[in-house]
């Protein structure tokens, strides 16, 4: 089986890295698809880089990247359209798709959910959604790290060591070693489980959750402008479930 990871940027793999073990056990071919250049705080060059040193210590196959006009980082929202087509171009023959949780931590996130869960509903293939970190029940800049938002997650229980592992990696992204000083530590908390939700593209008719959403409180981007660019690119893919 085919198995396509869905970014937003390079490091996300990191969501998904109990995911691509087990698919690997399992004997599936991965690949990983990044939607954007991840370029805020780095070049693209570097960030994939880095990316593609994490996934070879997963064992997984090299990142897919685009080779030209890529998505700048932070504003997937305003080119989901692109984005489809650039999955369309590289993952025809995906068996099952995996992508990052529709749960409002940051607006390429949710916009990486919705292109991922598009291209699957049209080929009729399964698509599973990850957490990997929002503000639900949070204050400010405050968030949690793969935190479940909603109901419908399955939980794969998985071995301290694996997560202990998991955090290790993220010392191979040095482009984005503030960030993942704030997000490794909170790794640590909770059981150590893999939480798995069906990607259902109904819940972008609603907020991921109540209250504001992390990336409106720290990446000050209003959820009324993500949902104006959702609402343009799913409507003229609507149709009856």
């Amino acid at each position: 089986m085919n198995v396509v990871f869905v970014l937003a940027h390079q490091d996300d793999e990191i969501a998904f890295a109990s995911r691509i073990r087990y698919a690997l056990e399992r004997g599936d071919r991965v690949e990983c698809v990044c939607l954007t250049d991840g370029a805020s705080a780095s070049t693209a060059k570097i960030r994939d880089e880095e990316s593609r040193v994490v996934l070879a210590k997963l064992g997984a196959g090299a990142l897919i990247v685009a080779p030209q006009n890529r998505i700048p980082d932070g504003v997937l929202p305003e080119h989901m359209e692109s984005g489809l087509q650039f999955l369309e171009s590289v993952a025809a023959h995906a068996d099952e798709v995996v992508t990052l949780a529709w749960e409002g931590g940051h607006q390429d996130h949710d916009a990486a959910f919705l292109i991922a869960a598009t291209f699957a509903k049209q080929r009729g293939i399964p698509c599973l959604e990850m957490p990997l970190y929002n503000g639900e029940h949070t204050p400010g800049p405050f968030f949690r790290v793969m935190h479940p938002v909603g109901d419908g997650w399955t939980a794969r229980p998985i071995q301290l060591r694996e997560r202990l592992s998991d955090i290790l990696l993220t010392r191979f992204y040095p482009s984005q070693r503030k960030s993942w000083l704030g997000l490794a530590p909170l790794m640590l908390f909770g059981r150590p489980r893999e939480l798995t939700r069906v990607a259902d593209l109904r819940r972008a008719a609603a907020p991921p959750h109540r209250g504001s959403l992390l990336y409106e409180r720290r990446f000050h981007y209003p959820y009324a402008r993500f949902a104006n660019h959702a609402a343009r690119f799913l409507q003229p893919r609507a149709v009856p479930d």
